[in-house]
């Protein structure tokens, strides 16, 4: 098949850095020079800029132009992406990035961050993803839990490895890297106790609470009552959804009179951002945090809860992430057995949980 012009220019371009005729941090000619060169459009020109730009080797910033920022493609061992929901990214996924990006690199890999985002029908784009496919791909990281995107590198042969998943979900993965939660689940229940709390009210999405955590809330005499938020599998949440149904979900169990008169020491969040929305329906509904309720939630997805209020949470060190699951992909990538990554979360503030004492 014939290529078309964009791709043609990006190969000649691709070939002349691999030859060294722009060095590190250097500028490429101009969008004008560049179409003067290859008899070219604009269109054309910046679509061959932007596929090397997928690839890695350049970065493009507004009113500076394209920039190599990469080895040049022949001195690279070979590629490795890192897959995640450009909808979803924050600062935990950002850190991710750059800490797999160092450790990889290093070990002469090349890097290539790929954020897949909503389509205008609000379906998944994986246009960017495709594009990436074709260009080829030795091993991928995966924060994601759509099944389409799992498929695509089935179907292209790429080994990969999932972030935070099931099992279950990926039966082709590598291998699916879970967090270790016990020691944080031990200092919250400790933190919990000291609080004397006594009932927990956990607002979730659908998916089985830890059993090991709800055993360890027992055996502390500590009670759970779990109330699902409204979860349509079919459809493409985005950030503005998640707050809202936790703002709705926690209003509505409030709307109870039994629930606001015999309100629970701690209400916990499985997500941070269905914590923000619930958080604001305890302010409506008249509660004081944590002086009438303790907040407990998962945050890491960045500092969406910075509303003011003292509010517990679990946190990850995504530095420390990365250098534990970019040691177990190097190990794989050049054939060494290697255990998989324990990854520990921690529980932090925990003196603020539960009701202040007098």
């Amino acid at each position: 098949m014939e290529k078309c012009i964009s791709e043609t220019i990006a190969d000649e371009l691709a070939a002349d850095l691999a030859s060294g005729r722009w060095k590190t941090g250097e500028r490429l000619p101009s969008v004008d020079e560049l179409r003067a060169r290859f008899g070219a459009g604009e269109y054309a020109v910046r679509r061959a800029i932007r596929r090397l730009a997928d690839s890695g080797v350049i970065s493009v910033k507004k009113h500076v132009g394209a920039m190599v920022t990469a080895k040049p493609l022949w001195s690279w061992k070979g590629r490795v992406a890192f897959i995640a929901l450009g909808r979803m990214a924050s600062y935990f996924q950002t850190m991710l990035s750059l800490g797999f990006a160092h450790q990889l690199e290093a070990a002469g890999w090349q890097f290539v961050p790929v954020f897949l985002d909503n389509a205008k029908d609000g379906s998944l784009g994986l246009e960017p993803l495709r594009r990436h496919l074709a260009a080829g791909f030795d091993f991928v990281v995966g924060l994601f839990g759509e099944r389409q995107i799992a498929e695509m590198l089935d179907r292209a042969g790429v080994p990969y490895v999932i972030l935070n998943g099931f099992t279950r979900d990926f039966p082709s993965a590598r291998a699916v890297i879970r967090e270790d939660t016990r020691e944080c689940f031990a200092a919250m229940i400790a933190a919990l106790k000291k609080r004397g709390v006594q009932r927990i009210v956990e607002f979730d999405m659908p998916r089985s609470i830890d059993r090991s955590f709800k055993r360890q809330l027992f055996e502390a005499g500590i009670s759970v009552e779990r109330v699902m938020c409204k979860w349509d599998n079919e459809r493409k949440w985005t950030l503005g959804d998640l707050k809202a149904c936790g703002h709705r979900t926690v209003a509505a169990y409030f709307a109870d009179e039994r629930h606001r008169l015999r309100p629970p020491d701690v209400v916990l969040f499985d997500d941070d951002y269905l914590a923000v929305g619930g958080v604001m329906a305890l302010f409506e509904a008249g509660f004081r945090i944590p002086a009438d309720i303790g907040v407990v939630c998962h945050a890491n997805r960045g500092n969406e809860l910075a509303l003011g209020v003292s509010v517990a949470r679990f946190v990850n060190d995504p530095v420390s992430y990365a250098d534990a699951v970019a040691e177990y992909v190097v190990a794989q990538l050049e054939g060494r057995r290697a255990a998989l990554p324990k990854v520990a979360w921690r529980f932090v503030n925990g003196e603020s949980i539960g009701r202040h004492t007098k």
